[in-house]
């Protein structure tokens, strides 16, 4: 029997798998750029983060725009709670 012929991802699916590798390679160099040491490395790692940033947004959107991603704005009471929380906490930090 030929799996092969059996499996075939229609383009939501290979859009979310996209979406997910974009993902991951972003937490990837999130702890890449934590954990060295060098200035030389972590630059690298800066030009390389800030790269993968775009391109996750960039298959986001296409998600978006496809009709695959469905986004729902968020309630502006919800947002000025997460704004007063944030301040809150930073004030204690300061």
């Amino acid at each position: 029997m030929d799996y092969k012929a059996e499996v075939t991802l229609n383009e939501k699916d290979s859009i979310q798998d996209m979406l997910s590798a974009e993902k991951s390679l972003a937490k990837i160099y999130t702890t890449a750029i934590t954990e060295g040491v060098s200035k030389g490395f972590r630059n690298v790692v800066k030009e390389h983060i800030l790269e993968e940033i775009d391109d996750q947004f960039k298959v986001f959107s296409l998600m978006t725009r496809q009709g695959y991603y469905q986004v729902e704005s968020a309630p502006q009471k919800d947002i000025e709670q997460t704004k007063e929380k944030f301040n809150k906490v930073q004030g204690q930090l300061s």
